[in-house]
């Protein structure tokens, strides 16, 4: 009597407990790490700014100098443009006029803003000037202190994050030149099969072209990984040639076909219950791509082991396998149905999960919505930029919706 079928999400669920991938750390230049994850939390090597500056084109002074109440004449003393040099501390009793990010004059704890004074704000420097009764008094305004933008050993990112325009901007101000960035999972995919040929232009009978590498690995460089396509045959010992060389230069192999329950599946004769036992091999509660199996090669690399339909491979990859990889892909999330009788006549079989092929597009009220592709097997693929998860292993609680997971 055939076992009950294996739910997906615990499928899933074990796959990302047991297959913890580690990427190699490389060092690379900030001008190359756009784009790039984080391998380790940055953190600040000095303060911003590095001394008090002004926050505001103005006159700086002490607050004690100022009277009360009513206005205040001061002698202006210095002229102090944002740009390198020593600044002279403040002599007492005047002012200096100061553009923004100026460093601040030692002794002065207060910047009065230009429009607060009498002063012309882009004429020369005055000889004196009158600052506004309005003028605040309160010291440590208008200006910024050492380190209140950032301090030393303040956390820019961290681990995992994914480097933007923003935090390469944030580096060069702070002289950062190299950043640690988690380096690409080296991934091999291993497809099976003595049908198979990579004949583009002649098809022999009983032949069929290999598309399932080209597919899963275009799909894995996506995700800035970097792959690689070898082929076996459907003998057990060509088959632990092929994976023993994949092991040799990969992080994770994923291998295609040769996992049902005929005669012929290779790799589940050489890695299941009757060749090495080092790969556990099960069916799933789902379609396409029901046969699933996952496990370690002898020397420890992690391999999971896909269906050989091409619809079947592509979906155990985007449920199963992308989950691995840095990044990690979007998680199911409910989206409105265009049409939501569409996924009940197309998901019948309502036991398990059902996944079919849909396109993401903009609702009258500019919300999210997600719309059935026609076709079978692999065919709405082509167009395809989402999944849609239907059947009672699917169910969202939001009526005229469906789970999806963008491509």
């Amino acid at each position: 009597m055939a076992a009950s079928p294996t739910d997906p999400w615990q499928w899933r669920e074990r796959l990302l407990a047991e297959m913890v991938l580690a990427p190699a750390v490389e060092s690379v230049p900030l001008r190359r790490a756009a784009g790039r994850l984080l391998a380790q939390s940055l953190h600040s090597p000095e303060d911003i700014p590095s001394g008090p500056v002004s926050a505001m084109d103005g006159f700086a002074v002490r607050s004690q100098e100022l009277t009360g109440q009513g206005s205040t004449i001061l002698p202006v003393s210095a002229d102090l443009p944002a740009r390198p040099g020593q600044v002279p501390p403040l002599a007492r009793g005047t002012a200096a006029r100061i553009m923004t990010g100026a460093p601040m004059p030692e002794g002065a704890d207060l910047v009065i803003p230009v429009e607060d004074t009498d002063a012309d704000p882009e004429g020369r420097a005055p000889a004196r000037v009158r600052i506004g009764a309005e003028a605040s008094r309160e010291p440590g305004r208008h200006l910024r202190d050492r380190g209140e933008e950032i301090g030393r050993g303040d956390v820019l990112a961290e681990a995992g994050d994914r480097i933007g325009p923003g935090l390469i901007g944030l580096a060069r101000t702070l002289g950062i030149a190299q950043v640690p960035v988690r380096a690409p999972l080296r991934i091999a995919v291993v497809v099976t099969g003595d049908e198979l040929t990579a004949d583009d232009a002649h098809q022999a009978e009983g032949t069929v072209r290999e598309s399932n590498g080209t597919m899963l690995a275009a799909a894995l460089t996506a995700d800035g990984c970097e792959a690689q396509v070898l082929r076996s045959g459907d003998e057990p010992a060509a088959l632990a040639e092929v994976l023993a060389d994949a092991e040799e230069s990969a992080d994770l192999v994923l291998t295609t076909g040769g996992i049902g329950h005929g005669a012929y599946d290779v790799v589940k004769a050489l890695l299941g219950p009757r060749g090495t036992g080092t790969s556990c091999f099960v069916h799933l509660a789902l379609r396409p791509g029901g046969p699933q199996g996952a496990g370690r090669l002898p020397g420890g690399t992690p391999v999971v082991h896909l269906p050989g339909t091409p619809v079947g491979a592509l979906v155990g990859h985007h449920l199963f396998v992308r989950q691995l990889l840095p990044g990690g892909g979007s998680p199911p999330h409910a989206v409105g149905l265009e049409d939501p009788t569409g996924l009940v006549a197309r998901s019948r079989r309502r036991e398990g999960l059902v996944v079919l092929a849909g396109r993401l597009a903009t609702g009258p009220q500019g919300a999210p919505l997600v719309r059935l592709l026609p076709g079978r097997r692999l065919a709405p693929y082509g167009r395809a930029d989402a999944l849609v998860l239907g059947g009672a292993a699917a169910c969202t609680g939001i009526e005229d919706s469906a789970l999806v997971m963008p491509l």
